[in-house]
């Protein structure tokens, strides 16, 4: 990789992001419960340290130093679990060239300097992989051109070191804390250098997750743990149908329930607003409400399965041609955090936090709705419990707005569980026909259709690359079977290069082939989400005489290019795997009568602790641009345990959730 980058691609790339360099910006700093004490400059026994004026250095959008040496970044993608605001810290600070005990973080709101900020597509590191570390690797030579200053030296000839400016000689430093001053008045470098892999301290490295010590002791901030003086708290009742609005609604008695403030109409729904959400939720099932259901009432998951197979190909059309049908249910997002957000407006303006996917989207839906300027819109983003996608929609911060601006105050909507399952923005149910020329080995091709309903259908976490996943490499399962070959051979025939490479290794790992004991079997399968990141899986299931499915373990091989964080790849996977796997075996989403039937985990149920499989994951080296990480683990896992069953109990299964009932005996 190039490593020598130019004053002008450097701006080129922070322009992208919408902004330039801010020489001397003063920023407040980030709070720290427990602050790691800063390296200071050595003192003698006898000399006093003279104090100084506080003073922030942001070379940038992406970075400050202070006095301590303490490094802030500033994280601008949301992070919903996975670890983004790490990755994006590990750039910069290894490029900076500080010790990771000195590294803060501090997420910045909807912000027009960074361009757009949605979370989605797995593309935060690969989109910003060269401006973080060009904002790095600028900022440390202007450090270092500040001590050589100092030094009256060359400033190619000092280095640095966690923090320190060292001298040619290597027996001088100076900690950049001290240098902050003199570096602000540096000019941008015409060009710098960034780093040689083989000189990483950071990156590379296992870091965990930077915010886990305060997710695990309760300290950490979510969208449900915001507060704001003088705040309600609301929930909004919905018509169960798609569409549908209310024709008339009682509130009598819901205003009798102690803690209820006020009832709130707004277009389509009508939202309960109380002193807590016990109140507002009592209240909310007090109302009396006729819905007009609209159109849509009707409607069910069959009835669109059925319209959906018959504008696909029909099996069986020639002799020429093996071929299958399989059918995926519409799937919800299930987030352990439900939907939900804060909202203030007063004064002509909005202040809103959001745990969101999409800032600017919610700013400039907020803005539309309230009709107060874009700009006047504040967009705040707390820690997300989960997203999956569904944070990339705004309806749940538009509510809040809405309902603020109605009473004036500030408001926290709530959505409750079965809010959040039964008016979500499903993965599309979807049928899919694929197929292939008896006479030729090719990648098996595929036709689908969805559901084309008023169901609304959003991403879900590796979007369309869940059923291609799915159904490619189960039917090449089916391929292999009817040739007589082994399912690895095979798939070695048809990919190749990097490929190939994580197949073989997930393999090798998994010792595929071994025997296994009856009603046991392993499955093979591999798919390049977005055609970028690499993942194959050999997964082994057991399947008992009532038929039920247990995945003891799953082989993973990836390849994801450089590994910024090899702890978060690993917790990329496993996390993957869950998701995966829930669909596979767990949940679906099923429509009767125009609405969703499941309300909670007792009829939606994931994947729980006890039935997690061994997970191993295995990372290919590599000096490729790295690649993304966040949807990559999710399609091989269902067709993984689909070819494992048919190993087990030589019964092809061509839908998920795969049920008990289909495997009994």
């Amino acid at each position: 990789m190039k490593n020598e980058l130019t004053r002008r691609d450097f701006i080129k790339l922070v322009g992208m992001a919408g902004g330039g360099l801010v020489l001397a910006v003063s920023l407040d700093a980030c709070a720290s419960d427990s602050p790691i004490p800063a390296t200071l400059t050595p003192l003698s026994p006898t000399s006093t340290p003279r104090p100084r004026a506080p003073f922030d250095w942001a070379p940038n959008i992406f970075l400050k130093v202070d006095q301590d040496g303490i490094l802030t970044v500033y994280a601008f993608r949301s992070d919903m679990g996975q670890g983004i605001r790490t990755a994006i810290a590990m750039l910069v600070a290894e490029e900076l060239d500080v010790d990771w005990t000195a590294v803060r973080i501090e997420q910045v709101p909807a912000d027009p300097r960074y361009g757009d900020q949605l979370t989605g597509g797995s593309v935060s590191i690969s989109s910003n992989y060269s401006g973080l570390r060009l904002a790095g690797a600028m900022a440390r030579q202007m450090l270092v051109e500040a001590a050589a200053d100092v030094w009256d030296a060359d400033p190619a000839q000092c280095a640095t070191e966690a923090g320190f400016v060292i001298h040619p000689d290597k027996q001088q430093k100076i900690p950049y804390g001290d240098l902050v001053e003199a570096a602000a008045k540096k000019d941008v470098p015409k060009q710098t250098k960034i780093k040689e892999p083989s000189a990483y301290r950071i990156v590379g490295t296992g870091k965990g997750h930077w915010d886990a010590p305060q997710m695990v002791s309760g300290k950490a901030i979510y969208g449900l743990d915001v507060r704001v003086s003088g705040m309600s708290f609301a929930v909004i009742a919905r018509c169960p149908v798609f569409g549908g609005t209310f024709a008339s609604y009682n509130d009598s008695a819901a205003q009798t329930v102690p803690g209820v403030r006020q009832i709130v109409a707004l277009d389509k729904s009508i939202a309960v607003v109380a002193e807590n959400t016990w109140a507002a939720i009592q209240g909310r099932n007090a109302l009396k409400v006729t819905w007009d259901e609209g159109r849509n009432a009707s409607l069910s998951s069959e009835e669109l399965r059925t319209a959906a197979k018959e504008r696909i190909p029909q099996l069986g059309s020639s002799d020429k041609v093996m071929d299958a049908i399989y059918e995926i249910p519409f799937e919800a997002h299930a987030t352990m955090e439900p939907m939900n957000c804060t909202a203030h407006v007063h004064d002509g303006i909005c202040e809103v936090w959001a745990p969101t996917q999409n800032p600017q989207a919610v700013q400039m839906q907020v803005a539309a709705a309230t009709r107060i300027p874009r700009e006047d819109v504040t967009v705040n983003v707390p820690l997300i419990g989960g997203a999956f996608g569904r944070r990339i929609q705004t309806d749940y911060a538009v509510e809040a707005a809405l309902v603020s601006q109605a009473i004036e105050a500030p408001v926290q909507v709530m959505w409750t569980r079965d809010d959040d399952l039964q008016h979500d923005y499903y993965h599309d149910l979807s049928v899919h026909y694929v197929s292939v020329v008896r006479e030729k080995i090719n990648i098996p091709r595929l036709q689908s259709s969805g559901s084309r309903s008023m169901v609304p259908t959003g991403a879900w976490r590796s979007v369309e690359h869940f059923p291609q996943g799915y159904v490619t490499q189960c039917f090449i399962d089916e391929m292999a079977y009817e040739l007589g070959r082994d399912p690895l051979d095979l798939r070695l025939e048809l990919y190749s290069d990097r490929a190939a490479q994580v197949i073989r290794l997930a393999a090798e790992k998994a010792e595929w082939g071994k025997s296994m004991p009856a009603g046991q079997g392993q499955g093979l399968a591999y798919h390049a989400t977005f055609g970028v990141t690499h993942v194959a899986y050999v997964a082994e299931v057991a399947v008992d005489e009532d038929g039920r499915v247990r995945v003891r373990r799953v082989v993973a091989a990836v390849d994801c290019g450089e590994v910024i964080n090899p702890d978060n790849v690993a917790a990329q996977i496993e996390g993957g795997i869950v998701f995966g796997l829930t669909a596979a075996l767990k949940a679906e989403a099923t429509l009767q009568a125009g609405r969703i039937q499941q309300s909670n985990f007792h009829d939606y149920p994931i994947v729980k602790m006890d039935e997690m499989p061994l997970v191993e994951v295995y990372i290919v080296e590599s000096d490729q641009r790295p690649s993304g990480m966040g949807e990559m683990g999710v399609p091989p896992i269902a067709p993984a345990v689909a070819n494992a069953v048919f190993a087990a109990t030589g019964k092809r299964i061509r839908h998920i959730p795969i049920r008990p009932e289909d495997l009994k005996a």
